[in-house]
């Protein structure tokens, strides 16, 4: 069992299932013709309960990667592509100086002076080990056109429903269930719809499937001052932070704290490493057009 313990979440879980090459997978079960539907999303006009799409299932042998028929009915699908860019050349050149020297790492404790300061810190892409063994990974991901406001919307949003899971990172992603089943959102921030709550996935970080268990904190409880991100050009911190740059356009900033006795090894930190920056790129290309159509939606 592994515990990755981030900036603003703590992840937990994760168990070793049939190793597979994500990359020679057939895309989907289904043609993407069918993606046409007449299904709808409950309206936060019509009621501000968000439930789980479904009741929880633990049996693996039900998780599968890509979109089969009945996701292509799903009112969202378009916004389903099996295809993913490559890793940034930033993550290339990183992870092949890594490890870096264990000075560059701080504590999951620490982030929240580290996170704050201006401009980059040592180690922005790659993974370094520290003295007491602790595995620290750094990913940096461009996010021109994504917002603060979209990033928490999206955590609350998505965890409801595998389908709406697997559009993250299509060559990943297998289930996804949160707990409490359901939520009252009437008055609530993006923010506050995802705090607290904990998502129940399944999704491959490297070669292995990982069954991991997501709970979402206040930023407060590990040490960070959220009055003074306006000026700091913070506008959320969830696994990373979203920060505003010079030029309008805005950067992701993640960092992960696996502990050496929960399998926080060289391995893991390449993995995860290219997974986290996989995922947070393809988010990018449709987080503020799903947004846009959705954000009213349960």
């Amino acid at each position: 069992m592994r515990s990755f313990a981030v900036a603003a979440a703590v992840l937990a879980g994760l168990a070793n299932a049939n190793a597979i090459d994500r990359r020679q997978l057939a895309p989907a079960e289904a043609d993407s013709a069918v993606a046409a539907t007449t299904a709808t999303l409950t309206s936060m006009s019509q009621g501000a309960v968000s439930t789980d799409t479904a009741k929880l299932d633990s049996n693996t042998e039900d998780y599968y990667l890509g979109f089969r028929e009945a996701d292509f009915q799903k009112p969202y699908a378009k916004y389903y592509n099996p295809v993913v860019a490559p890793i940034s050349d930033a993550l290339v050149n990183g992870l092949a100086d890594s490890p870096w020297p264990s000075a560059f790492t701080f504590s999951a404790w620490e982030a929240h002076d580290y996170f704050t300061r201006p401009g980059y810190l040592n180690l922005e892409n790659g993974y370094s080990i520290s003295e007491n063994g602790t595995l620290m990974i750094a990913v940096g991901s461009e996010i021109p056109q994504v917002t603060g406001e979209q990033y928490d919307w999206w955590f609350g949003w998505h965890s409801v429903e595998t389908a709406r899971y697997k559009l993250w990172n299509p060559i990943a992603h297998q289930y996804s269930y949160r707990t409490p089943y359901s939520e009252n959102w009437a008055n609530q921030t993006y923010a506050e719809r995802y705090i607290g709550a904990t998502s129940y996935i399944d999704e491959y970080v490297g070669q292995d499937a990982a069954k991991l268990s997501i709970e979402f904190v206040e930023p407060e409880s590990l040490g960070f001052n959220t009055t003074a991100w306006p000026e700091q050009g913070i506008e959320t911190i969830v696994i990373g932070k979203v920060r505003r740059m010079p030029n309008g356009y805005r950067e992701l900033r993640s960092r992960f704290f696996i502990a050496e006795n929960n399998h926080g090894d060289a391995q893991l930190g390449h993995d995860l490493a290219v997974h986290c920056n996989i995922e947070m790129s393809h988010l990018e290309a449709f987080l503020p057009a799903i947004f846009n159509e959705f954000k009213d939606t349960l």
